[in-house]
């Protein structure tokens, strides 16, 4: 099978619809019904589009044009709720970009998208001034609030200033719609280029898939710049719902905010439920958490005892899981019924959606192989912006596409991944999946977290190595590590070696950050860490 590019103004499916159509029906029906709430903060439908329409039109009255690229270099808030859907309206392609970002890092995707203006708040202007001499194209910096900082704009100031008026301008299905740029743990971040057609049929699979109703209430806790709080936002612009965002992660808050508001659906990644599972018994039966209808999970496997706690904590509420990526949205979903039964699975492919495995020659691999995961449906991406590389990299012919993830699929035809390409662990010619590992891992009492990666060996090319997070005050020693995955894996399986860590470097999503663990094992040798 030969592998292709894709064209990025090409739109790949049959929907004619888009999401400013859907926000504009939704603003008519639900005027005063909130669309944000953030803290003390509430902004109705109607608020929504007047504030968002200005917007849009304060940004090309500055000069900016249909296709040119704005950052959003914001925390979770309102703001950067309404800067994202102001691009709807003026059809300018978004670039969200963790607010964690180093100057470098900041520099490096400004660069890389071309972006020629950014949205930001005060608290990050340090972060943003120390990249800015990098970063020659970037001519707008507009800050939230009333500011009167030399050389920037005032947020408000350009919403209050700027007209409400629809200009006519026309935005297709056919749009890009922004570039989400890949959490680059295995290598250089890229931008990962989604059409307005794609982003409208994501939020349509995620209301289909996960079963939300008109007028729902979601909570969002991870951080807004991710693909996945992307996706479940379009949603509730779709379903004409209510999102509440959380500004930070703080345990015993979600619990608050869903009582207050009546939250009805929320998605998080496992290590926050497990954080939020270890609040005390007293606090997690204080709070009424009955509207809560949906939770759903991904980014990485949930651990079965982190199940169990939150079945018994929201009775109410189905426990759902996905499977998904930057560039390819959300791919699987594991209903509530599977769980226990299909335990580590991520369920099978979402709404016209299609999953195939092959090797890496692209001839699909036999049931139960391992294989590359390939996906094909209406929500995909198009492409990697300016790097055309990668982007032939990732397509097979007829539109699969990938990111290197490795999966299996059982007879009832659930997928499993079973890990990423780029982490597997070659060990006298074993292919050895470090996600197994590290569950097993997991199962140890005295363990809080670990990560497992291959060091270099002169004898096996690589050998298994686990860094180690011990519980608080734990005893725990490298054989007894050891002994347990003896107990527990195949010989090959089984780590040569354990380091003690206080801490395993994840992202902000929780994503485990291997590139960095691995610099310092291969940092004098001459093999590949990225």
């Amino acid at each position: 099978m030969s592998k292709t590019s894709m064209d990025f103004s090409k739109p790949k499916g049959r929907y004619s619809n888009n999401v400013i159509s859907s926000i504009r029906m939704n603003c008519v029906k639900n005027r005063e019904m909130p669309a944000l709430i953030c803290e003390d903060r509430t902004v109705s439908w109607e608020q929504m589009w007047d504030r968002t329409a200005r917007l849009a039109n304060g940004l090309m009255d500055l000069g900016m044009a249909k296709g040119d690229r704005l950052a959003i270099f914001l925390k979770n808030s309102i703001e950067f709720s309404e800067t994202f859907v102001s691009t709807y309206h003026s059809g300018i392609i978004k670039t969200p970009v963790s607010a964690s970002l180093k100057p470098a890092e900041l520099a490096y995707q400004l660069n890389d998208s071309g972006a020629c203006a950014v949205v930001t708040s005060p608290e990050l202007l340090d972060v943003l001034h120390a990249a800015k001499p990098d970063v020659p194209g970037l001519k707008y910096i507009i800050v939230t609030g009333e500011n009167d900082v030399k050389d920037h704009i005032s947020y408000e100031q350009l919403i209050r200033d700027s007209s409400p008026e629809n200009r006519g301008l026309e935005v297709s299905p056919s749009d890009i719609d922004m570039l989400l740029y890949t959490s680059g743990t295995t290598g250089s971040p890229k931008g990962a280029v989604r059409g307005v057609m794609e982003d409208y049929h994501t939020g349509v699979t995620v209301c289909i898939d996960w079963r939300i109703r008109m007028g729902d209430t979601q909570m969002v806790v991870i951080p807004q710049y991710h693909a996945g709080a992307c996706a479940w936002f379009i949603a509730t612009l779709i379903s004409g719902g209510t999102l509440v965002i959380m500004p930070s992660y703080v345990p015993e808050k979600i619990l608050q905010n869903i009582e207050k508001h009546r939250v009805n659906w929320l998605m998080m990644v496992p290590v926050m439920y497990d954080w939020l599972m270890l609040l005390p018994q007293e606090i997690l039966d204080k709070y009424n958490v009955s509207s809560l209808r949906t939770l759903i999970s991904g980014g990485a496997p949930l651990h079965t005892p982190t199940k169990l706690k939150i079945k018994e904590t929201f009775k109410n509420a189905e426990l759902n899981e996905f499977y998904g990526s930057t560039e390819l949205g959300v791919s699987t979903c594991l209903r509530d019924e599977d769980q226990l039964r299909k335990e580590r699975s991520v369920g099978k492919p979402g709404h016209d959606l299609e999953l195939k495995l092959f090797n890496e020659e692209g001839v699909e691999v036999k049931q139960g192989e391992p294989g590359i995961l390939y996906s094909r449906g209406l929500g995909g991406f198009r492409g990697y912006w300016g790097n055309e590389a990668a982007t032939k990299k990732a397509f097979l012919e007829g539109g699969w596409a990938t990111v290197g993830d490795i999966a299996r699929q059982d007879e009832e035809g659930y997928f499993y991944i079973v890990d990423r390409l780029n982490d597997m662990i070659i060990t006298g010619g074993v292919n050895v999946y470090p996600v197994e590992i590290e569950e097993i891992l997991h199962r140890m009492k005295k363990i809080q977290d670990v990560a497992v990666i291959g060091v270099p060996d002169e004898k096996w090319g690589e050998a298994v190595k686990a860094i180690v997070v011990p519980v608080k005050n734990a005893d725990l020693s490298e054989e007894e590590v050891i002994q347990f995955c003896k107990d527990n894996l195949s010989k090959v399986k089984v780590p040569k070696s354990v380091d003690f860590a206080d801490a395993i470097p994840r992202t902000p999503t929780g994503k485990i950050l291997k590139k960095d663990i691995r610099k310092k094992y291969w940092s004098d040798s001459t093999v590949q860490v990225s």
